[in-house]
């Protein structure tokens, strides 16, 4: 072949497609139909920065704009009679039918290069990444390649353009509609069509396999133009056996590249040959993931997965729904002919739905604003893996963990019980696992945390009494002189929370099982806050360390006591600080004073602000999270290296004592804007005055004495008001969690947590209220792989994307949210200072019949009760206007905040729309008007319209 020949037949038919109005006005009408697409009202619904609402729809574009441009390929050469004229050149018919091809390829490249200025309002008013963006057009340039084929296949078959049009649309819906939406979930269907292969490319990928979809469709249809080309040197009597003959050739040309795919495929899921080019590399899988599908192709164990998916699902689930089935294509991929996915679309009350319950898949219940009309949905994004060796259930994923963590962990699961990690929850007075009444486990301060510790861990409770048997005694050796073994078999992992807690006894057992090498997790906290919260004026702070136990004649010592016996050396945790070369103060408190979130100040009682008794916000709540140089988070330990956010409620703080023989490694630092109040300055007794008769004296006497605490008897402790407690900052870093390990023989593992609150269902209320995942609980399976030993799956579980969002309309939309209820408050606040105004009203008419001195009392406690119904029908009619008029104000407010964001989205919309098609305009313009100067400057002036 030769490049000069292909090259002049190509620029040929490229000068001829824009010589006329007709090309621009293609290009022009392309790149307008991509940004309508991709800035629809769909796109600023979803808040996500991305060309997904394009990607959605770009297959049935193509539909139409690829025959537009392959149209008059062959059929404008037939119709003119040029054909003929083309094919005497000195060329080949492969030359020319290439030149021909990279033609429409060249204008079809042109014109997806201008669609691309769409982009430039999209950085504009989002943070798209740009990885994706860029795969996603391979993607679009391989779709339309392919069909440009096709549509060059049809224009050979006649000499109309209209014709050549109509049938060019009919062959490409064949990849496009029979081969997608209509056989969707026909997965031996659906990967012959264009959406499927496309979708890969629009997550930010580029399959080798997918692209070699494409390759393979102009392969085939190049060759099918070449047979109608060369039909012109048959015979008439060889017509009927050349066309067997070459329909053999075409058909063992499509059934090689139908071998050729799938051994593209089958090596490409060996060598993972996916370029993975988003910026957080999303979905390049894990070591432990591509272990596990691995180890599934060497067993030829087969893994199937049934994905339960709503269609529809409100905005917040968006970005999740794309990455959960995104990660399912990557698995089904890799994992090969070993791993099968079904996909079930959920809709409400369908046998679906009934199937995913049945199966353990829970629904999300979301509330959504949608056309002023709040809408209840049940949201499903599940998962239920099965395997030859067992079931595990996914109920729903979720962005505060890993989606590829949470599906790798159950295939391994799944196919192999015993890689499930053994917890053991020890009994303390905190009873993390929930106290035992009457012979079973109730729900206790910490039921949300532990309920998602079963889905994980297999879960299994230890009494305090029973910790000896996990240690081998010393007396006892093996005939070798080795320790002997424990009665029973220690687990993986140890969950001791409130440590200090533990009598003499037990407390020497835990030092042991530590000593022994035993992986531990302590959580030890000053001041526990969980009860304090839920009762502060009767309550107070219970089972704090410093705190005795609670006496066992108080009915509630069954469910707040772990035993009877005094607590070891009063609670200050000694032996074990010394075991492993730490200080822990139990009556130190810290605290800092960030937070990331300005307009939460803590969610109180049934959802109410913040009440004062609770003790100060900055004291309660301490919020860790990188800010300026500051790290809080040791990147160098697994455990800790993949958080973002951490929230903790009057935590303590520990530190390495100099010389210990122990290696302190700190999770969690605070520094600047931080501090320690010590105990006696956070809370305080009050007191209570009582009132008496001495009839010896004939006097009232006063006395006051510390309040008591109904549950203990003892002494009412509780929080100071935030107006009373004061903070001083301290330059010191404090270490609120740290990894503690054994030099040369020593065995020490524990992992230090001084909090307790952190994981209790406080923690979960003050998280919603928030409206964003934090990491607490990640902290805690953190640790608990780490100590396990199961390094992978804590890689795994660190992986969580940065949203991609619409980060300037998101501002303005605030800003208009801000102001709304900036000026809801002033109306609320008017309306309460008017109805305080008609109270006062009321009571000094009372009070003004009450000082009279001429009306006796029966005529006081008459006009009283007259003046006092007259005043209380005049407050109710006032106080119901008010009310009225309130709602109204509300109503008019959210109103006018919906026609603003409306008015934004359609204006940045327009705007963007309009940016996008402006170069392509602007080029149509230009060469409109050079045509038609050149055109009238070539006509003589005798000829010209006067």
């Amino acid at each position: 072949m030769r490049w000069h020949v292909i090259s002049a037949v190509s620029s040929r038919n490229v000068k001829q497609y824009f010589s006329g109005v007709l090309g621009y006005l293609v290009l022009i009408a392309f790149v307008l139909c991509c940004a309508v697409l991709a800035f629809s009202s769909q796109f600023f619904a979803d808040n996500l920065a991305n060309l997904d609402q394009l990607s959605q729809r770009f297959p049935l574009l193509l539909l139409f704009f690829v025959p537009a441009i392959s149209m008059s390929v062959w059929s404008e050469e037939r119709r003119s009679g040029t054909d003929a004229i083309l094919f005497t050149l000195p060329a080949s018919n492969v030359e020319i039918l290439l030149g021909k091809y990279i033609a429409v390829s060249v204008v079809y490249s042109i014109a997806l290069l201008f669609s691309a200025t769409q982009l430039v309002a999209l950085s504009i008013i989002g943070n798209p990444d740009w990885g994706v963006i860029f795969s996603t057009y391979i993607g679009y340039w391989l779709a339309g390649l392919a069909l440009l084929s096709v549509g060059m296949f049809a224009s050979s078959l006649t000499s109309s353009s209209t014709v050549s049009f109509i049938l060019g649309s009919l062959f490409c819906a064949i990849p496009v509609l029979v081969f997608g939406p209509y056989f969707r979930g026909y997965v031996n269907l659906e990967i012959l069509g264009i959406d499927w292969n496309l979708r890969d490319f629009t997550l930010g990928l580029v399959p080798l396999s997918n692209g070699m979809y494409f390759v393979s469709i102009t392969l085939v249809m190049l060759y099918l133009n070449l047979v109608v080309v060369t039909r012109r040197h048959w015979s008439r009597g060889q017509q009927l056996f050349k066309w067997l003959h070459y329909a053999c050739r075409v058909t063992s040309l499509a059934v090689f590249m139908i071998g050729l795919n799938y051994v593209v495929a089958t090596v490409s899921a060996s060598l993972f040959t996916r370029l993975d080019l988003t910026a957080e590399q999303l979905y390049s899988l894990d070591e432990a993931t591509t272990t596990t599908l691995a180890k599934a192709r060497e067993n030829d164990q087969p893994i199937t997965v049934q994905a339960f998916i709503s269609g529809d699902v409100p905005r917040k689930f968006v970005d999740t729904k794309k990455q959960f089935t995104g990660l399912l294509r990557q698995f089904e991929y890799f994992g090969g002919k070993n791993v099968e996915v079904r996909y079930v679309d959920v809709s409400s009350n369908s046998e679906a739905e009934q199937q995913a319950r049945q199966l353990g898949i829970e629904p999300q219940t979301d509330r959504s604003e949608v056309g002023g009309r709040i809408i209840e949905q049940d949201v499903y994004l599940g998962a239920l893996i099965s395997t030859p060796q067992g079931e595990v259930a996914i109920p729903f994923v979720d962005d505060d963990v890993s989606i590829e963590y949470e599906l790798t962990h159950a295939m391994a699961i799944s196919s192999d019980k015993d890689r499930k990690i053994t917890l053991g929850i020890l009994d303390t007075d905190t009873f993390f696992a929930g106290p035992e009444y009457e012979g079973r486990r109730i729900p206790w301060a910490y039921e949300t945390t532990l309920t998602e510790l079963k889905k994980q861990y297999r879960v299994k409770t230890i009494g305090q009494e029973a910790l000896s048997d996990y240690i081998p005694t010393q007396n006892d050796t093996k005939s070798n002189g080795d320790p002997a073994e424990p009665k029973k078999t220690p687990p993986d992992v140890l969950l001791v929370a409130d440590p200090s807690s533990l009598a003499q006894g037990p407390m020497d057992a835990l030092e042991k099982y530590i000593e022994n090498g035993n992986p531990t997790i302590l959580l030890a906290d000053p001041l526990p806050f969980f009860w304090t919260s839920r009762n502060p004026t009767d309550l107070g702070v219970l089972n704090s360390p410093r705190q005795p136990r609670v006496a066992s004649f108080s009915p509630y010592a069954q469910i707040l006591t772990s035993t009877s016996e005094p607590k070891s050396e009063e609670g200050k945790l000694t032996q074990i600080n010394r075991l492993l070369g730490i200080e822990w103060d139990n009556g130190t408190v810290a605290w800092n004073l960030l937070n990331p979130h300005p307009s939460f100040k803590g969610s109180g009682p049934m959802g109410g602000p913040w009440p004062e008794y609770y003790g100060r916000f900055d004291s309660a709540f301490v919020f860790v999270q990188p800010h300026g140089d500051h790290q809080p988070f040791a990147v160098t330990d697994s455990v800790s290296s993949g958080l973002k956010e951490l929230l903790f409620f009057y935590p303590g703080s520990i530190y390495p004592i100099k010389g210990a023989k122990t290696t302190f490694t700190p999770l969690i630092t605070l520094e600047e804007e931080s501090g320690v109040t010590p105990w006696d300055r956070l809370v305080f007794t009050p007191s209570t005055t009582s009132r008496g008769f001495d009839p010896n004296t004939g006097r009232t006497t006063v006395t006051e004495q510390n309040a008591r605490n109904r549950i203990t008897e003892e002494d009412l402790i509780v929080l100071k008001p935030s107006s009373e407690a004061s903070l001083e900052l301290d330059p010191e870093e404090h270490v609120l969690a740290a990894h503690i390990q054994g030099t040369e023989s020593s065995n020490l593992n524990v992992i230090f947590i001084a909090d307790t609150d952190f994981l209790s269902d406080l923690f979960h209320e003050q998280q919603t209220a928030i409206g964003q995942k934090l990491d607490n609980t990640t902290l805690l399976y953190n640790a608990i792989d780490v100590l396990a030993g199961y390094q992978g799956f804590v890689a795994l579980r660190n992986r969580r994307p940065t949203p991609r969002t619409l980060t300037q309309v998101e501002k303005r939309v605030e800003r208009f949210r801000t102001e709304r209820t900036k000026r809801q408050e002033e109306i609320e606040s008017d309306l309460r200072q008017q109805l305080s105004e008609a109270q006062a009203d009321l009571e000094k008419a009372a009070d003004k019949i009450e000082q009279d001195r001429s009306l006796s009392f029966f005529e006081k406690m008459q006009q009283t009760s007259q003046e006092a119904s007259q005043a209380q029908r005049r407050f109710d009619i006032k106080k119901e206007r008010l009310d009225k008029q309130l709602e109204l104000e509300v109503n008019r407010l959210e109103t006018e905040e919906k026609n603003n964001v409306n008015r934004l989205e359609n204006w940045i919309g327009f705007i963007s729309i309009g940016l996008a098609i402006l170069p392509a305009l602007l080029l149509g313009t230009v060469v409109l008007i050079v045509k038609t100067i050149n055109e009238r400057s070539q006509v003589k002036p005798t000829r010209r319209a006067k």
